[in-house]
């Protein structure tokens, strides 16, 4: 295939040359594209379109001081680096909004972690002071906390429903304070 005379059909808007001229390069680049670019890379077909479309647009300054091939070569190796300075851009992008995304949910992790630890100390206090409670109160308690209502309370205790309501205001304001005791005197 005479070079010149491919070229001088393209510029005459022959189609047959365009797909002739495809044909003709187009393993050559691929083949390139895969060795710059990796094996599974899924942009080269779209880098290939770009370098025929930027060869078909400059085709009319081609001077033929070189090859075709080299020429073509060259305008692919330019998509190429042009490619990788547009992954990394977007790479850098990606990993910019995964961490404005992700540093809100840090923050929630640790906040979290934050409460759940005061909650635990909390429990901690209350369940010491509940085990220095009296054995009518802790009971009464312990029931209260399980969720059983009055009514039953008072079945399972054997005792009437007014005694337990008197109780259990009792009891809880008894470990109202014992548990202000304890924040008072601080860890030991």
């Amino acid at each position: 295939m005479d070079e010149r005379q491919l070229v001088g059909r393209i510029l005459k808007g022959d189609e047959r040359a365009k797909a002739e001229f495809y044909r003709a390069y187009q393993q050559k680049l691929y083949s390139f594209c895969v060795y710059f670019l990796g094996n599974n890379d899924p942009e080269i077909e779209d880098i290939l379109q770009e370098v025929f479309l930027g060869a078909f647009q400059k085709l009319p300054e081609f001077e033929f001081r070189s090859s075709l091939d080299t020429w073509l070569t060259q305008i692919c190796i330019h998509q190429c680096y042009r490619f990788f300075r547009r992954r990394g851009k977007l790479v850098a992008q990606e990993e910019e909004t995964l961490e404005a995304q992700l540093q809100p949910k840090a923050m929630e992790a640790a906040d979290q972690a934050a409460r759940d630890r005061e909650r635990n100390q909390r429990l901690e206090i209350v369940g010491s002071a509940l085990g220095k409670m009296g054995e009518n109160c802790r009971g009464i308690l312990e029931l209260r906390k399980e969720g059983v209502s009055y009514i039953e309370m008072a079945r399972i205790l054997k005792i009437p429903i007014g005694t337990v309501m008197s109780r259990l205001a009792r009891c809880t304001a008894e470990l109202k304070e014992m548990v202000g005791k304890i924040l008072k005197e601080g860890p030991k």
